[in-house]
């Protein structure tokens, strides 16, 4: 029987037993046998047989905690995989979620001796040529890397970020178990197909590997240095490439106080309410402004320094949106602020995915009345974004629709920088405070700047679909005339598809309409005929206004749209 695809080794077959037993021994076997893995359920069955007692204990306990309880016995794959999980609120259960949030991946430091070999190996050169001096234990230690203070010797005090040995192979080794048995759970397990378990071990992955490779944790500071380099409310790190690989990070160390140590903090003469502004606007401007957002801003990686200056650290987990997405993110506020469902559904629609077999979308506008009406009038510094989030992410949920990764690691930093603004200043309003940050979005997209850039864009697409249209159409005919034109369909609802085609043909048309009227009037520029206003043919002047407006009034059209 085909059951694994991954190398038969004494070390992978062990593993995958020690997981099945894990959780045959927290009380779901019930999923494990309907994976049909015959020979490892032999196993299984004497766990269950010889630990009856603890599956007494076990019942106490609900299927949230116990499914937490397995994964912390699992060890560091799988508490990150958790953890991942607890950022899917479009999708998991609340229940599961809230449990999954306790996951801690505090593990003991591994060996000076090791952190020696790491380095040595990574860089090719004895650790005291590079470090005079290091601390034999780490100040940090979690699941992937530890931290230690050194000094280079250049003389500068730097923090060294060190891989833990061997948990890139380890990972990747429960990487392709997880995946084995969420391709079973997906087959088999038909009330877990709807959490997609496939699609979420393969975005675990995609997380994990780029958390191994420190380069990519080095260039995300880079970059986020350069947003905030004329920001005097801001310090970021500085890498130290020369001695810098994939399993060793070495950056300037960092003295602060943690954000969340209020007492400490005003012991120190510092402003809690100011922090609390600084870190927002640190998160709002990461967001709305570059794009690029720090996707962990937990009080552990918030750091205050003297001035009330916000020192972010741990850039491994970081999320994006591009200027799409962002603009979508406003039209959405937009909608829920004037009450608009339609247009709210609508950007629903392509922000998330929609499972059109499943939703049912008088319910899903009615249930979105209700919420836009529960919070209408509210006077905005009464309002949470935790409990905001927390609302319209169960309707969403309800109608099954699932969202981006980027879009609820936003939702997660978002709801976890207000609680650490509430923390240091009880009082404080992210909403309100988040306001001019929105209304300065809002005045860029009716600049003329922005407005001539999305022109521009629209006839460079007019344009390459002309220059294509030709030779896509030969191709076309030259297979139609050998008899080798295949047409494949497969009727998944026409309705809105038409919809779509329509659309895209009235704005082609709509594009042409334009492009000929500005050349139009160009030409009767040229002539100098007819009637005159100061110097120029009046019915050229008529034509380039009403080819100006027109061309308005379709950009406008697609920015309302909230499709570019």
């Amino acid at each position: 029987m085909y059951i694994l695809n991954i190398d038969r080794t004494y070390r992978n077959i062990k593993r995958y037993r020690q997981i099945i037993g894990v959780f045959i021994s927290y009380g779901f076997g019930g999923i494990i046998e309907q994976l049909n893995i015959d020979y490892y359920l032999a196993l299984g069955r004497n766990i269950i047989t010889l630990n009856r007692g603890g599956r007494k204990q076990l019942i106490r306990y609900s299927n949230a905690q116990r499914f937490r309880m397995a994964l912390e016995e699992l060890g560091p794959s799988f508490i990150k995989l958790g953890q991942l999980i607890s950022t899917r609120h479009d999708f998991i259960p609340p229940a599961v979620i809230d449990e999954l949030k306790k996951l801690q991946d505090d593990v003991p430091p591994f060996a000076y001796e090791e952190v020696v070999t790491v380095i040595e190996s990574s860089m090719d050169v004895g650790i005291h040529e590079v470090f005079p001096e290091f601390t034999v234990e780490p100040v940090a230690a979690a699941s992937i890397a530890q931290v230690h203070k050194a000094r280079l010797v250049s003389g500068e005090q730097v923090a060294v970020k060190v891989q833990r040995p061997g948990i890139a192979a380890t990972i990747e080794t429960d990487i392709d178990i997880m995946m084995n048995l969420a391709s079973l759970m997906g087959r088999h397990v038909q009330e877990l197909q709807i959490y997609d378990p496939v699609g979420m071990v393969k975005e675990f992955a995609k997380t994990i590997r780029k958390e191994l490779d420190f380069q990519i944790e080095g260039r995300h500071v880079d970059r986020f240095a350069a947003n905030f380099k004329d920001d005097p409310n801001v310090f970021i790190t500085s890498i130290h490439w020369a001695v810098s690989t994939r399993e060793v990070l070495t950056m300037d160390w960092v003295e602060g106080i943690k954000i969340d140590n209020v007492d400490v903090l005003i012991k120190a003469g510092l402003d809690p309410k100011i922090i609390a502004e600084n870190g927002a606007t640190l998160i709002l401007r990461q967001v709305l402004e570059f794009g690029i957002f720090h996707g962990d801003p937990h009080p552990g990686n918030l750091l205050v320094l003297p001035g009330n200056i916000i020192a972010p650290l741990d850039f491994g987990i970081v999320g994006h949106l591009d200027e799409e997405l962002k603009q979508l993110v406003l039209d959405l506020v937009m909608a829920i602020i004037s009450r608009d469902i339609r247009q709210l559904t609508s950007i629903l629609s392509t922000v998330g995915v929609i499972d059109e077999d499943r939703i049912n979308m008088r319910e899903l506008q009615a249930d979105l009345y209700d919420f836009v009406d529960r919070y209408y009038g509210i006077p905005l510094h009464q309002l949470e974004v935790a409990t905001l989030i927390k609302d319209f992410i169960a309707i969403t949920s309800h109608h099954h629709i699932r969202f981006l990764p980027d879009m609820m690691l936003l939702v997660k930093t978002l709801v976890t920088i207000e609680g650490v603004g509430r923390n240091l200043n009880p009082e404080f309003d992210m909403i309100s405070h988040a306001s001019p940050f929105v209304k300065e979005l809002l005045a860029k997209r009716m600049s003329p700047k922005y407005l001539s850039k999305i022109a521009w864009r629209q006839l460079q697409e007019l344009q390459n679909l002309l220059k294509m249209l030709p030779r896509e159409t030969q191709e076309i005919l030259k297979k139609l005339s050998k008899g080798k034109l295949k047409i494949e369909f497969e009727h998944v609802g026409l309705d809105p598809l038409g919809k779509n085609l329509d659309r895209i043909t009235n704005r082609l048309s709509f594009s042409l309409i334009v492009s000929a009227t500005i050349i139009a009037s160009s030409l009767i520029m040229l002539t100098n005929t007819g009637y005159m206003f100061m110097g120029y043919p009046v019915l050229g002047i008529i034509g380039y206004l009403a080819a100006g407006g027109l061309g308005f009034w379709l950009a406008i059209a697609i920015l309302r749209s909230g499709r570019m």
